[in-house]
This record gives C-alpha cells, structure tokens and sequence, in this order.
C-alpha cells in the first residue's frame, strides 16, 4: 500500500508549549501508523504565551515542517 500525505496546517508547533501543540505533534506521530505521511504548514516567528524548546525532539523524524510568515491581529 502506498503512503498517503497529509497537509496538517497549524498555528501551536514547537517552540510553542500548551494542549494544542501536543494535539498535533501526537497526532503526527500516530498518522504513520495508517500509512500517512504528514507535512506540517506552520508560522514562522509565532507569538505565543509560553515556549517549550524540548518539544521539538518530539517532532518525528523525517517530517516536513514549512514555516510561513503571518500577520498577527492583536
């Protein structure tokens, strides 16, 4: 069976800390066990209210992570 891709964009991906960051770094992870490859479209320099460096050893390996510029409303 082929690997299908995913295109999973969000806003909370390390460095950013908080629920919404581990809901979509597990949900990467888990995705490959049903053959589906995620790539990640995300912001580049975000603001959020707190960071966790360490997180991002939970990114899996081999994931494709784009980072975008973004204007911010507040």
């Amino acid at each position: 069976m082929a690997t299908k891709r995913v295109l999973v964009i969000t806003y909370y991906w390390p460095p950013a800390a908080g629920p919404g960051v581990q809901r979509f770094l597990k949900f990467c992870k888990y995705l490959r066990d049903f053959d589906w490859e995620p790539i990640v479209l995300t912001v580049e320099n975000g603001s959020y209210s707190s960071t966790d460096n360490s997180l991002e050893k939970d990114i899996p390996t081999g994931t494709k992570v784009y980072k975008t510029k973004t204007s911010l409303p507040f």
